[in-house]
Formats: C-alpha cells, sequence, structure tokens
C-alpha cells in the first residue's frame, strides 16, 4: 500500500498495481487508449478521487490523475 496525495492534501491508500497504472499513464490518457481491465480500474480509481475523468467532444473521454503538486 502506497499513499496517494490528491489535490486538497486528502492522502488515498492505493496498492502496488494501481500505482503502477497511474505512473504509466501520460499527462491525459483516452478510455478507448486501454482495455477492459485497465477501464475498470480508471473507473475504481475516478471513483476514490484519485483520478479525473474528462469529456472531450472529438476524442471521446479521457483521465488524469488527481495528483497534489505540492508548493
Amino acid at each position: 500500500m502506497r499513499a496517494f496525495v490528491t489535490r486538497g492534501g486528502i492522502p488515498t491508500f492505493i496498492s502496488k498495481r494501481e500505482e503502477e497504472f497511474i505512473e504509466s499513464m501520460k499527462e491525459l490518457t483516452y478510455k478507448k487508449d486501454l482495455n477492459e481491465q485497465q477501464r475498470e480500474l480508471a473507473k475504481v480509481l475516478t471513483s476514490r478521487g484519485v483520478l479525473e475523468r474528462f469529456m472531450d467532444v472529438d476524442k471521446g473521454i479521457y483521465y488524469k490523475p488527481n495528483k497534489n503538486e505540492g508548493v
């Protein structure tokens, strides 16, 4: 387990598999580029506030980490 600090300073514990998934993401990761397992993982992480989900009219749904960059 690792602590992931979201914006607002809220620590959220994530598993090693979830951490590897987040680290493999680019700044923006489109849902169409993910496999089924990664899509489900992104859905769970979004519900926990670790990822943010956005909609682009042209390219579809994309995710980006909700990470606290610090001062």
